[in-house]
This record gives C-alpha cells, sequence and structure tokens, in this order.
C-alpha cells in the first residue's frame, strides 16, 4: 500500500487518478509503479513536454543506464496536441497513463506513437475506440518491420549471389543488372511520365468524371483517412487504363482531413504540372446542369446503358458508420438526374454482404463499361465474396466462354477498329 499511496503523490491530478482507478487494479499498479509514466511539469521557452522517467529515482531514461527503456520515448510537446486547451491537457496526460498501463498488460500497443496518433486518441470518445486504434497501429507497427526484415534477408542473399557469380569466369560477357538482362533499366520515373502521358491526353479529349469530395463534416477521422486511400487507388486505376477519364476532384477543401491525407498520398498533388483537376468549386459552375448524372445507390433509375456525353459524379465518400442516403439528398437538393448501377440485375448476392463499392471499384467498373460496354465486363470489379458461389447470372456465363480479361478488351479493340 505504500507504493500505491506514493504513485498517487505522483499523479499530476485526484481527476486522472479515480480515471485511472477506474480500469486499473491494484497489482497493476503496483505494476506500474516501478516503470512509469508520468508528467514532468518542467517548463522549456516555449513548451512543456511529457519526459518517461524510470522507478522513482527521479532520472530521466538517458541519465540511468540500467533502466529498461520504455518504447515511445519521443518528448511530446502538449502545446501542439492540445493547442494550449487545458482540459485537453489534462485528458492527454490520463493517456499517457493508459497507453502506458495497456502496454504493460501486454495489448496490442505500438512502439512509437507520433503527435498526430496522440491527436487522433484525444478525440476518441471510448476506451474500446482507442484499444481498436492502437491495435490498428500496432498491426502496422508489425507489417512493416517484418517487410523490413524481409527486404534485408533478400539483400543479403542476393549479394551472396553476386559474390558466387563474380568468382566465375566462363568467358562470356557479363551483363548489368547482376548479369542477368541485355536491356537497360527503366526508372519509375519513365513509366510514371509514361502513364502521366495518357492522363495528359484525356485532359485533353477525354469523357470527363467528377468526384464530389463535398462529405468531410459527414466522415468520421477513420473514414477520412479511408476515403483519402481509395481517391489515391481511384487515381492510380484511372490513370492505369488505357482510356482514362478526365478526373475532376469538386468541392475539396485544403485544410479539411481527407485532402491533408490525400496529400500525405501524393506529394506532387497541388503542383501545377499534376494531370488532374483540383477546385474548390461546384460542379454546378463547371459544367451544364443537363450533362450532370449523380450516381447513387439510394435512387430508383438503373444506368442500364452509358452515356459518352453525361458528366457521371461519384460521392467521395465512405459511410460505414453514417447510412444516411446523403448523396441522394444532395443531387435532389440540386436538381440533378440521379443513377444507380443495376447491380441486383446482373449479381446475386450473398446472404450478410453489404453492396457498397468502394470509389476506386467505381471507376473501374465505369472504365470498362465505357471501354467495352458491357456490363458483365464490367461487373468483374465486384469482389467475389460479396457474391453467391453459383451466380450463374453472370460469372459462370462469363467463365464458360474462357476469355481472359486482355483477350476481351483485344476483341472489343478490333471489333471498333473493323
Amino acid at each position: 500500500m505504500n507504493n500505491i499511496l506514493r504513485f498517487r503523490r505522483m499523479l499530476p491530478t485526484v481527476q486522472c487518478m479515480s480515471f485511472i482507478f477506474q480500469r486499473v487494479t491494484e497489482s497493476e499498479l503496483r505494476l506500474s509503479f516501478y516503470k512509469t509514466a508520468y508528467v514532468n511539469e518542467s517548463y522549456y521557452p516555449s513548451r512543456r513536454v511529457f519526459s518517461t522517467h524510470c522507478r522513482d529515482t527521479g532520472n530521466t531514461e538517458s541519465e540511468v543506464s540500467d533502466c529498461e527503456p520504455v518504447p515511445n520515448t519521443e518528448q511530446i510537446d502538449l502545446n501542439t496536441v492540445t493547442n494550449g486547451d487545458p482540459e485537453l491537457e489534462k485528458r492527454l496526460k490520463v493517456l499517457f497513463l493508459e497507453v502506458e498501463v495497456m502496454r504493460q498488460e501486454g495489448d496490442k500497443v505500438p512502439a512509437n506513437l507520433n503527435i498526430n496518433h496522440w491527436k487522433e486518441l484525444i478525440n476518441m470518445a471510448t476506451r474500446s475506440m482507442r484499444r481498436k486504434y492502437l491495435t490498428f497501429l500496432w498491426k502496422n507497427e508489425v507489417k512493416k518491420a517484418n517487410e523490413q526484415k524481409k527486404k534485408e534477408e533478400k539483400k543479403k542473399i542476393r549479394e551472396e549471389e553476386l559474390n558466387v557469380l563474380k568468382q566465375i569466369d566462363d568467358g562470356h560477357i557479363q551483363y548489368g543488372l547482376s548479369r542477368n538482362s541485355i536491356f537497360m533499366r527503366v526508372y519509375d520515373s519513365t513509366i510514371t511520365q509514361f502513364d502521366n502521358s495518357r492522363l495528359i491526353q484525356a485532359m485533353q479529349f477525354g469523357q470527363k468524371l467528377v468526384v464530389d469530395c463535398g462529405y468531410d463534416m459527414h466522415m468520421t477521422s477513420r473514414e477520412c483517412m479511408n476515403c483519402a486511400k481509395q481517391l489515391m487507388l481511384l487515381f492510380a486505376e484511372n490513370r492505369f487504363h488505357r482510356d482514362p477519364f478526365n478526373l475532376y476532384f469538386c468541392n475539396i477543401d485544403r485544410n479539411g482531413h481527407t485532402m491533408k491525407e490525400l496529400h500525405k498520398y501524393i506529394n506532387t498533388l497541388y503542383d501545377d504540372h499534376f494531370p488532374l483537376n483540383i477546385t474548390e468549386k461546384s460542379y454546378l459552375d463547371l459544367f451544364p446542369k443537363e450533362n450532370l448524372v449523380y450516381l447513387t445507390p439510394h435512387c430508383r433509375e438503373e444506368m442500364l446503358t452509358f452515356d459518352h456525353d453525361a458528366v457521371y459524379i461519384i460521392g467521395g465518400i465512405v459511410d460505414k458508420v453514417n447510412k444516411e442516403p446523403l448523396s441522394l439528398a444532395k443531387a435532389k437538393k440540386e436538381g440533378l438526374r440521379m443513377a444507380k448501377l443495376p447491380l441486383d440485375r446482373y449479381l446475386t448476392w450473398g446472404s450478410g454482404s453489404g453492396k457498397s463499392l468502394t470509389l476506386n471499384q467505381m471507376i473501374q467498373i465505369l472504365l470498362d463499361l465505357r471501354f467495352t460496354g458491357d456490363w458483365k465486363i464490367a461487373l468483374k470489379h465486384v469482389p467475389r465474396r460479396k457474391i453467391t458461389q453459383d451466380d450463374g447470372k453472370f460469372y459462370g456465363q462469363f467463365n464458360k466462354k474462357g476469355l481472359s480479361r486482355n483477350k476481351v478488351f483485344s476483341k472489343y479493340r478490333t471489333a471498333s477498329f473493323n
């Protein structure tokens, strides 16, 4: 009990202690006492920092050689996370202790948490949400560590093979790239320029496709991050296609969460030479209203044929939490034509599977539908896990022909030139 009383005196506020005691047993507190992370309210020129201390010696980890290092020893600037809000600062102190207790309990907690991670944690209302987020970060950390380990192992094997090849002198010409190619290396930058050339041509002559990025206020932080990743994949799928769309990202907010995350994926997003139309304007200000068609799964009108003169609009939203028909309401309010993909007409959905599609799957369907005009080919991008295994209406009929996707494209391309 003496250790527990000493632990109490080390905490900054009684409120923090009451919050912790609701979730921590006495044995866990004894364990936490010997390896405690607490707030050292020492003032530096313009910031307050969180320092990790060991046991009760009062020395930091850098000054104690026999102290077991606690993960995440990076000094966190409290003012950067809380913007000087005393309530948020108090909550952040509690989060420091909560994460440390979870780590000592053996939960899946990442070794390093940066400022952005703490900002996400401080905005989460429940402990279960924070636990799930920490588990997600831990899995990403383990995945990166395993990938780095595999790279090092492959590098070591490659170096050993090169050493063996150098010792062999059979009189033949030794080509470059580990003696396995007579061709020059094609760099990633060259491939990127080749892919971007198709987008530049599409920006001049291609059909326009709009992504409505005005749903930030209706998405959670995790949904915004997921939406940004899907937008990145959407751009990539469009760029890799042989006949891409002329993409427009409308209603964007450069200070919004989604665009900030997207900018992390694509560093050159706002450069003048980047082959993508990004604007804060609405699509109503850019295109004639009679040409706009909003694709929403909540309307009744099915899109049976592809209109090459229409400007289709995709809602840039991930609605895992909010299931309200926001895109339907927006299209009705603006008086636009609406349509939905004829998924039920061509597919048999499995029990319990949702009919929602990601943004990159949507553009894959539209690209192939525009190129071939065949729904059976376009809907191949719907994940197989969402439909029944014996779906004879679509997959069985297509696979019986024994045609691959490239052969089908070649058939349609040949027919178009004849």
